[in-house]
């Protein structure tokens, strides 16, 4: 490897007894991505990281602990409130039941209707104000709301940071052998973080009217890691080509444990083992995605596939082959409008609580799986014509 520091890194830590600020985690990644390449190696220890580590533009990085369980990355408690009352536009103070976390200065994202979007001319599920100061039971505002808030709305941290973002051109990148915790604790409120409060987040540029605008991250690993507890996704990649999640633990993510998303080519997710998570594995406008060889236990859904974006050639070729579901909550295995020629064979799926197998778009294959004990239909076909047989 070009990059030799991270021996410094290592010995560092150990002489200290402490754990490694962000900082200083942050400050190796860059010198390895300027070095062209290299090994992070983080030793044993709660690292806390509150602004997230970004590695951006790499080649042939490397990030490892030397102790999967013992070295472990984590975010801090989420900051959120909670509203109480309703709240009218033009005013400029929140009264809140509860609330951690904020500080003057912060973006707030209030999960009440905002303006208009550009893409579903629907109104945003938000809208956002900045915080002035903060009072036990009250948040004033730099200005005043443009929409309402209804009574109970969450407001959090429109700027929470991801355990680890990858951005770029970067490519040959390895994350193994490290617990990535995102912070939830018991207690917190339903929070579906989307592309925050993941423990991995890789996006190359991109746009829903055009597709890709930029460079693709390529050929990242995610490999042997405990990720848990997280309000976004375990693992979230955005117009990513060619990666691999392979032998990872992912359990307890309030949104999904596996989100292979817009213009995800070619990546293959194996021999997981995803636990308590609303999705085990999303694929959106993904195409030729394997998931393969993973343990699905008492997730609300097993495997969603759906479309977003309307450019032709999405959601198709997708291979989801050889997995066990146990105990899905809802249904196991489901393909959305707007999909075609996907792969459905193989699977095990014991005891789902709506359907083992619920089909649509066209020319689906499912072919061989073996579905016991689900809570409706065993396979059920919503639209379209599919290939069929058990």
């Amino acid at each position: 490897m070009k990059f030799t520091a991270l021996l410094v890194l290592f010995f560092a830590a150990l002489q200290s007894a402490r754990a490694l600020p962000e900082a200083e985690l942050q400050r190796f990644i860059n010198e390895a991505i300027k070095a062209g390449g290299g090994e992070v190696v983080i030793p044993p220890g709660v690292h806390l990281i509150e602004r997230g580590l970004v590695v951006k533009d790499a080649k042939k990085l490397r990030i490892v602990g030397l102790d999967a369980e013992n070295t472990v990355l984590q975010l801090p408690p989420v900051a959120y409130a909670l509203a109480a009352g309703t709240t009218a536009a033009g005013a400029t103070a929140i009264p809140v039941k509860s609330q951690r976390g904020f500080k003057p200065g912060m973006r707030l994202k209030i999960e009440a209707d905002g303006e208009p979007d550009s893409f579903t001319k629907k109104p945003r599920p938000y809208h956002l104000a900045i915080v002035k100061a903060v009072e036990k039971e009250a948040i004033q505002l730099e200005s005043p709301l443009k929409f309402p808030i209804p009574d109970g709305t969450l407001i959090r941290h429109e700027d929470a940071p991801n355990l680890i973002e990858i951005r770029g051109a970067s490519e040959d990148v390895l994350i193994e052998k490290l617990t990535l915790d995102g912070g939830r604790v018991e207690g917190d409120p339903p929070i579906r973080g989307h592309t925050q409060l993941c423990a991995v987040l890789a996006s190359g540029a991109y746009s829903y009217e055009k597709g890709p605008t930029g460079p693709k991250v390529k050929k990242l690993v995610i490999s042997r890691c405990f990720i848990q507890n997280c309000h976004g996704r375990g693992i979230a990649l955005y117009s990513v080509e060619g990666a691999e999640i392979d032998d990872c633990t992912i359990r307890d993510t309030a949104d999904e444990a596996i989100d292979l998303d817009h213009f995800t080519v070619k990546a293959v997710a194996t021999h997981n083992h995803i636990a308590r998570s609303h999705v085990g594995v999303e694929l959106n406008d993904a195409t030729d995605c394997l998931v393969a060889g993973n343990e699905f236990l008492e997730c609300s859904t097993g495997i969603n596939l759906w479309r977003w974006c309307k450019l032709p050639g999405l959601n198709e070729g997708n291979l989801i082959v050889q997995n066990v579901f146990e105990r899905t909550r809802g249904n196991a295995v489901q393909i959305a409008t707007g999909t075609k020629g996907n792969t459905i064979a193989q699977n095990e799926i014991t005891g789902s609580g709506k359907n083992g197998i619920i089909l649509s778009g066209e020319a689906q294959r499912v072919k061989a799986n073996k579905i016991t004990g689900s809570g409706m239909k065993n396979t059920v076909i919503q639209e379209g014509k599919h290939d069929v047989s058990e």
